[in-house]
C-alpha cells in the first residue's frame, strides 16, 4: 500500500478503517507477517487503532525544499 485518503466529507464514517482491514487481509493472504508503514501525522491515530506501533519518527525532504513529518509504525500480523 502506498498511501491512502478519505476526503474530508467523508471522514469518520469507517471509510479508513475499512481500507485498512482489506489491506491486512490482503498483507496475510501473501504471506506476510510483518508490516511496516511511514505515517503521516493525521494518519498515525488511524493505525494505532489497528495496532501498530511507533518505531521511529523523520522527515522527509520534498522537492521545494520543505519536509514532511514522517511516523514510521510497525506490526506484525497474521
Amino acid at each position: 500500500m502506498r498511501a491512502f485518503f478519505v476526503h474530508p466529507d467523508f471522514a469518520r464514517r469507517g471509510i479508513g478503517s475499512e481500507i485498512m482491514r482489506l489491506c491486512e487481509e490482503a498483507i496475510v493472504a501473501t504471506g506476510f507477517s510483518h508490516v511496516k508503514i511511514g505515517a503521516t501525522l493525521t494518519g498515525e491515530k488511524l493505525y494505532e487503532r489497528f495496532g501498530y506501533e511507533v518505531s521511529d519518527r523523520y522527515e522527509v525532504e520534498l522537492s521545494n525544499g520543505a519536509t514532511l513529518p514522517v511516523v514510521e509504525m510497525t506490526k506484525s500480523i497474521g
